[in-house]
């Protein structure tokens, strides 16, 4: 094979695993001055003191974001309150996952006391660790992983996501849900991979410019 053809080939193949890494998109609810797409308010951000029965809950629903769910991370912005009796759960597609569940409290009976957390749930080594092993009595914040396994959410990325918030543990007042995100990379439709795929074969020729972006939303 003319060495011309193999670094056509090998370039081929890497504009092909670009395009298969996926889309990264950042959707913000409630929150300002922040880069990304603002989803709208938070609906009922009052989160009631002791109250396990009175589960707030916020919809954000996407669209153009590819055929298939990569990873994501959940963003949560909270003040007032303890912590350590937030139960927090996240909706799509018809999968439940747990967020939080009275982090701490499991390990001494008093868990996170502090009041209020801007903090980022995912899957994986975080900062932090778990949610559920902290017992601070600050504010929260920086990265931990998810009381469950984000990884149990997957397929269609688009459509209806809903966090649910409650307060299971009387004391402290109550919290604020000021805002909440969701930081979501997804696969490309195929069709946008197949024409990637031939821009890739046409821009050898010169005849098409590659341009690499990140969507933002």
């Amino acid at each position: 094979m003319p060495l011309i053809m193999k670094k056509q080939l090998l370039t081929w193949l890497a504009l092909f695993g670009l395009l298969q890494i996926g889309q990264a998109a950042l959707f913000i609810q409630g929150s300002t001055g922040q880069s990304g797409t603002s989803e709208g308010s938070v609906a009922n951000p009052t989160i009631v003191d002791g109250n396990p029965a009175n589960v707030i809950a916020n919809t954000m629903t996407l669209s153009g974001l590819g055929s298939s769910l990569s990873s994501f991370t959940v963003t949560l912005n909270l003040t007032g309150g303890y912590n350590n009796g937030l139960y927090a759960y996240l909706v799509h597609g018809g999968t439940t996952v747990t967020l939080m569940n009275q982090p701490g409290y499991a390990l001494n009976g008093f868990g996170a006391t502090g009041a209020g957390m801007n903090i980022t749930l995912q899957d994986g080594s975080s900062d932090h660790g778990s949610i559920q092993s902290e017992t601070g009595a600050s504010v929260l914040s920086g990265t931990y992983n998810a009381a469950g396994s984000l990884s149990g959410i997957s397929g269609e990325p688009n459509g209806s996501w809903t966090l649910y918030f409650s307060d299971t543990l009387a004391g402290g007042g109550n919290a604020t849900l000021n805002g909440w995100s969701l930081d979501i990379t997804a696969v490309p439709e195929p069709v946008n991979v197949a024409l990637g795929m031939f821009g890739g074969l046409f821009a050898f020729t010169g005849l098409v410019k590659i341009v690499r972006y990140r969507k933002t939303a």
